[in-house]
């Protein structure tokens, strides 16, 4: 009887949990704002604009040295 009740309970908390992989909740899409944040960690740089492209975003940013660049990020 304790093992029915414990596959039970784990087969809940696995219902409850959302799939492998999924995160934010979006089905592993990211939101543009998480966009522009990787596009600021790989860059180094402050984001200026973030636009929906695609099958992901095209960041604005501008980096350290002064240049503007544009960052690909893909949506998944």
């Amino acid at each position: 009887m304790g093992l029915t009740k414990l596959y039970l309970a784990l087969l809940l908390l696995a219902m409850a949990l959302p799939p492998f992989g999924v995160a934010n909740g979006q089905g592993g899409r990211i939101s543009a704002h998480e966009a522009g944040e990787l596009a600021r960690r790989q860059t180094g740089g402050r984001v200026l604009a973030v636009k929906p492209a695609d099958g992901g975003y095209r960041v604005k940013v501008l980096t350290p040295s002064g240049e503007v660049r544009y960052v690909f990020i893909p949506d998944r």
